[in-house]
């Protein structure tokens, strides 16, 4: 049996549409009796008449008309899913599962994420805060797309990316006695009120054996996992904290003074990604923006 192809199929919805063999013509850019031809065989194939001539005219049947209403559903459909193919080849639709380590999960990840999604209102967004050390087994679990971590990793499967950068700063309360300092050493805070991060982040870890090693002591007197209630805390006078420069400056307006921290380690992020699969449109786009911050910041 054969079956009704889609230029017989075009050829009926135009003629329906425009009213005639000529104008139909004018709107596929073929001639007049390829028209009638396309339309003689949408006949044939269809099983029914679907106009009658009349006088030089075409008159759609009523059974032209009952068709016409059922072709006119789909390609409404159809004309929905090109539109939804053009998105998703336009990375403006999707959906994409950010995992971040604690400290840039609130203001560094969204203000990217909301430059990134604008024009794209099909487009979803999930950002999940993670320690460093699961996010690598999260990409690898497909969990996430892509991570952003502090921990670098030469896992097998795995690409690891340098996205961004800093140094470490101390975060002290309004009137501290070390706030016109230019630079803090890890001596100057002994016996001082600290407020430390519990975390798994190399950084992290690095700054209690910089402390432990040189047998200098703080009084932790709180501490947390969110830097961003470190910095609340000691705006509110409760210690002094160490912290990245990106999030002491994000919350700057607490008030509290920064000072730049004397250690050898700058803390560095990247970005996790799977090398066993390709990135969906919507990730490698966002990849894209986070590599070309990274570009203007190092040049």
């Amino acid at each position: 049996m054969s079956k009704l192809s889609a230029k017989q199929m075009d050829a009926f919805v135009a003629v329906m549409t425009h009213g005639s063999i000529t104008a139909a013509a004018h709107h596929m850019n073929v001639s007049q009796p390829a028209i009638s031809r396309m339309l003689e065989r949408f006949e044939q194939e269809a099983g029914f008449v679907a106009f009658e001539r009349r006088k030089g005219k075409l008159n759609p049947t009523p059974e032209a008309g009952m068709f016409f209403n059922e072709v006119t559903r789909v390609y409404r459909g159809l004309n929905y899913l090109n539109e939804i193919a053009k998105e998703i080849g336009e990375s403006r639709r999707g959906y994409l599962r950010i995992g971040v380590f604690p400290a840039f999960s609130e203001g560094w990840i969204a203000q990217r994420v909301g430059r990134y999604i604008v024009g794209r209102k099909h487009l979803q967004t999930s950002v999940i805060p993670m320690a460093s050390d699961n996010i690598a087994d999260a990409v690898s679990r497909q969990s996430i797309d892509i991570g952003i971590s502090l921990r670098h990793t030469t896992r097998e499967g795995l690409v690891c990316e340098e996205i961004a950068g800093g140094e470490l700063v101390c975060i002290l309360p309004k009137g501290h006695r070390l706030r016109d300092h230019d630079f803090i050493k890890p001596e100057n805070v002994y016996g001082e009120d600290f407020i430390t991060m519990v975390s798994s982040d190399i950084d992290y870890k690095l700054i209690d054996e910089t402390f432990a090693t040189r047998g200098i002591s703080r009084r932790i007197c709180a501490e947390s996992t969110w830097a961003s209630t470190i910095c609340h805390m000691v705006s509110q006078n409760i210690g002094m904290a160490i912290m990245m420069r990106d999030t002491a400056e994000e919350y700057a307006h607490l008030g509290y003074h920064i000072v730049p921290f004397e250690h050898q380690t700058r803390y560095r992020v990247y970005l996790v990604s799977s090398s066993e699969r390709p990135l969906s449109a919507v990730a490698k786009g966002f990849r894209d923006i986070l590599m070309a911050d990274f570009e203007r910041a190092v040049s």
